[in-house]
């Protein structure tokens, strides 16, 4: 890949290139790099004019991986650019012969050589290291509708001019950004061979389909056992628990011979704080994580007291509000309490007990809710009764 320089160093190139071949038809002639409103007209020397008017990315290469890269190793894609130039002859005294002779000249000395070679980008620009990059520098013709080139002249309030164009692709430019170059594996599996593969029809690798929760619900809470049913799930040695917010982990053993192959039950334990909890399968001794997962499953808060309970408003319209739920909150985890329609956030949440203030509290009985890192305590015990009710206990009375 090139550095910042890259665009500099092409673009001087051309220009030596061009500069031969004007010289080879008009000896005294020369190729410069302006703004085609800034070209002196009234010049006794001819001129071929150089000006890039537009950079674009070639899509083609936008998510090609830096080259150099080991296996395993991952890197910032380099910035593919696509160059376009106007080339335009300027004659003294508006010789047009003349301006036809110097743009045959410098088309001739592109057509001729169509790739920028690395010996001529290292020896016309040595301060850049574009002639280092792995793919090649092409030239070629870039039709430019007639619209189009009188909408460019125009724009620099300058007469139009004979001119021609051409692109020049593709140009990488490479990230700061350093790549990301991890250790080697020193091993593939038990054996160092890496997975084994199989001809059959039917996948051999455990999968979780379904999370199943008690009674239907959306969510389990500490002591209640919950179903995973997917398939080949016989092997599996142990499960890991692992909290998507505090990190904490919990490895749950599971029966030697489950009642069906194509499910697990687990009883989930009261180390894990509330929360999502992550899924994943292990196998062995010691106990490795299988390469398929996570499953993800809903842990509920259960509230301990005190509900059903009243609060009562100060002269303000405010109110205080503490509770204890299993299993304990763990710090850094968000806990809110709602009331109806009301939402409130912990002004702590530490252990089994969480305060809250309640501005502006409503008056009335409210069905309440604890809500810790998005799952919320179970207002409704059982959804496949008939018909369904809320706990009765879950009440808030604010005076």
């Amino acid at each position: 890949m090139s550095d910042a320089r890259a665009i500099e160093a092409v673009t001087e190139t051309l220009r030596a290139l061009v500069d031969d071949g004007v010289k080879a038809v008009a000896p005294g002639a020369a190729a410069v790099v302006h703004p085609p409103h800034q070209v002196s007209t009234t010049a006794r020397n001819a001129q071929v004019n150089l000006f890039l008017y537009q950079t674009e990315i070639a899509p083609a290469l936008r998510n090609d991986p830096p080259p150099g890269l080991a296996p395993g190793e991952s890197g910032e894609p380099a910035l593919p650019l696509v160059l376009r130039y106007l080339l335009t002859p300027f004659a003294p005294d508006g010789d047009d012969l003349l301006a036809h002779r110097l743009l045959g000249g410098a088309l001739q000395a592109l057509h001729t050589r169509p790739v920028l070679t690395r010996a001529e980008l290292a020896q016309t620009a040595p301060y850049s290291d574009v002639a280092r990059q792995a793919d090649s520098i092409r030239v070629t013709w870039h039709p430019v509708e007639e619209k189009d080139i009188y909408s460019l002249w125009s724009v620099f309030q300058t007469p139009y001019r004979l001119t021609a164009a051409f692109e020049v692709r593709a140009v990488l430019i490479g990230s700061r950004r350093p790549p990301r170059t991890p250790l080697p594996v020193l091993r593939r599996g038990t054996d160092g061979r890496g997975p084994h593969t199989s001809a059959a029809v039917r996948s051999t690798t455990p999968r979780v389909d379904t999370v199943r929760y008690p009674a239907g619900r959306a969510a389990a809470r500490t002591g209640e056992t919950v179903e995973l049913h997917g398939a080949n799930l016989a092997g599996v040695g142990a499960v890991r628990l692992t909290h998507v917010n505090t990190g904490a982990i919990a490895d749950l053993p599971v029966p030697a011979a489950p009642a069906h192959p194509g499910s697990l039950a687990l009883t989930l334990p009261g180390s894990l704080p509330a929360g999502v909890c992550a899924v994943t399968l292990l196998a062995g001794a010691p106990r490795a994580e299988l390469p398929v997962g996570p499953w993800y499953l809903a842990l509920a808060p259960r509230i301990t007291g005190p509900l059903p309970a009243t609060v009562t408003r100060d002269a303000s319209g405010n109110a205080e509000f503490a509770l204890t739920a299993v299993p304990p909150f763990a710090p850094g985890q968000q806990v809110l309490l709602l009331l109806g329609e009301h939402a409130y956030r912990a002004r702590t949440a530490t252990g089994p007990a969480a305060v809250f203030a309640l501005p502006q509290a409503p008056p009335g009985a409210h069905r309440v809710r604890l809500r810790v890192d998005g799952v919320d305590s179970l207002l409704v015990p059982d959804p496949g009764a008939d018909p369904p009710a809320y706990d009765p206990t879950q009440l808030l009375t604010v005076t």
